[in-house]
């Protein structure tokens, strides 16, 4: 069986690509490096992307609800849902459906 869900409401930012070509040209144009997980020394990975949190449904509920009520925030959520479900549904893709 398949795990077709994840465990944890986690939410990790994508990756910037800016920031992965700069790594990679860091690490091709330093010398001396040796044999085996040196590389890793030259760029840290966690500069690449390092924006995570936890995102849970009553959260994003919150979220919708608040966008609602307040016009000067929020205004992506308004922009974009029309009803609540709709945004579960997006809540869903972004951080329970693989």
């Amino acid at each position: 069986m398949s795990r077709s869900y994840k465990k944890h409401p986690y939410v990790k930012d994508p990756a910037n690509k800016g920031m992965k070509r700069y790594a990679n040209k860091k690490v091709r144009r330093t010398k001396n490096i040796p044999n085996g997980k040196a590389y890793k020394k030259v760029f840290e990975s966690y500069d690449i992307s390092d924006w995570c949190w936890i995102w849970t449904k009553e959260e994003a509920i919150k979220r919708w609800y608040k966008a609602q009520t307040d016009p000067k925030e929020y205004n992506w959520i308004r922009e974009h849902f029309e009803t609540l479900e709709k945004y579960l549904i997006y809540w869903e893709k972004c951080v329970k459906r693989k």
